[in-house]
């Protein structure tokens, strides 16, 4: 009895298996062999839409800030990629707030050398084991640059 009903249910069919040798690839079978499977597999797997976040518009960043970042990180990524993550952030944290403050002075009727030094040297004394010397010479040099670019946006 077992056996009658094992002859009316269908066998499934299986591609046969490839000799040893005679390998036959996944292209070149029959379009009717490989469709099952994928319907199959799309049906059984729902797909979530993907959402990409997208970017804020960057607010427009004032021509004179531009160039004071411009001036405050030039000859700077040696030092800056040298410290740990943590030292990095205060870095720039810092850096951010020295910015700030010299546009503010920028926008003043005169500006002091004195000041812009003491802002540039405060703010490099971030970057840790720096040499006494090294931040000297890259204060001035920088003091230096913003004084001409005030010069520049003044007409003196």
């Amino acid at each position: 009895m077992s056996d009658d009903i094992e002859k009316q249910i269908p066998q499934a069919e299986m591609p046969p298996t490839p000799e040893v040798g005679h390998e036959t690839a996944p292209e070149t079978r029959p379009q009717a062999e490989r469709a099952p499977q994928a319907e199959t597999i799309a049906e059984a797997v729902p797909v979530a839409p993907v959402v990409l976040p997208v970017a804020a518009p960057e607010a427009p960043v004032d021509p004179t800030v531009r160039s004071i970042e411009l001036i405050l990180s030039e000859d700077m990524m040696e030092q800056f990629k040298a410290m740990s993550p943590a030292d990095q952030e205060k870095f720039k944290a810092k850096g951010e707030e020295t910015v700030s403050k010299l546009t503010v002075l920028m926008q003043k009727t005169a500006i002091k050398a004195k000041e812009v030094l003491k802002l540039i040297a405060n703010w490099l004394r971030f970057i840790p084991h720096v040499n006494k010397y090294f931040l000297e010479q890259e204060s001035k040099i920088k003091t230096d640059k913003i004084l001409d670019l005030y010069k520049r946006e003044h007409g003196e």
